[in-house]
């Protein structure tokens, strides 16, 4: 069970996005497949990771739609390992 250290909503994303887009890249993820809905830290009790929903692509890197919401992007979720941790921002738990 994973506990939830920090979540960072979309106002905090889009006010903080250039510090957030170098701590992305510093864990090794590409900030241009993180959709800006909301991005967690969470500790599973021995790794710490980032949680975040990234755009699903095609085979040459154009975004999909979402087929039960036409009008949005399709996301999954995703994590990745925390290497790297962002220095506090906006209203993180």
């Amino acid at each position: 069970m994973s506990v939830v250290l920090a979540l960072y909503r979309t106002d905090d994303l889009h006010e903080h996005r250039e510090a957030l887009c170098e701590w992305l890249k510093a864990n090794d993820v590409d900030p241009h497949t993180v959709a800006l809905r909301w991005i967690s830290v969470e500790d599973d009790g021995g790794q710490r990771s980032i949680r975040y929903r990234a755009f699903r692509t095609t085979s040459t890197g154009s975004r999909l739609v979402d087929p039960d919401d036409p009008a949005q992007a399709w996301t999954e979720e995703r994590t990745a390992p925390l290497r790297t941790d962002l220095p506090k921002i906006g209203h993180g738990l």
